[in-house]
């Protein structure tokens, strides 16, 4: 992966429980939904579900997979996304500790350079400079990593 590449799936990454949380509230609220036919009412009153104008059943099947369909794309994202968050913590986990220490600080939590290179006992520059060697390092693993490589998801927000 090129570093522009890596940056941007670890600019993600950082985003990816928002991601997460955002989805399952939206599954939430289709499956809230989905199919309410089927419910019995305990309200006493008499309901009536007799449809007679065959339009209308229609555009209640039609409904009905529509949701159904939505339903489970959102959950399948939702397990890509989890499967990728460990994934890519997972190769974050690998690098070497000065590595590690530049990608977490500059990227996931958003350090200033002076105090990531006061942290590594290393000038400005030079923490720069063993950024991008970190971020070949990083894009090797996730190359090699078929999780992160082929998931749609991430093809998505590369591009």
């Amino acid at each position: 992966m090129k570093n522009s590449e890596v940056e941007a799936v670890l600019k993600f990454y950082k985003d990816i429980d928002l991601d997460i949380k955002v989805t399952s509230e939206w599954l939430e609220q289709y499956e809230s939904l989905y199919d309410t036919r089927g419910a019995i009412n305990y309200d006493g009153m008499p309901h009536g579900n007799n449809i007679s104008d065959s339009t209308a059943l229609l555009a209640i099947e039609l409904a009905k997979t529509d949701t159904a369909e939505r339903i489970k794309v959102l959950k399948s994202r939702i397990k890509e996304l989890k499967r990728l968050r460990t994934e890519i913590l997972k190769e974050i986990t690998s690098l070497s500790p000065i590595h590690k220490a530049i990608i977490c600080g500059f990227y996931l939590q958003g350090q200033k350079w002076e105090r990531i290179a006061e942290q590594i006992n290393y000038s400005v520059r030079q923490s720069k400079n063993i950024r991008c060697i970190a971020l070949e390092v990083l894009g090797g693993k996730m190359a090699r990593n078929r999780s992160i490589s082929q998931s749609k998801v991430l093809k998505e927000i590369v591009k």
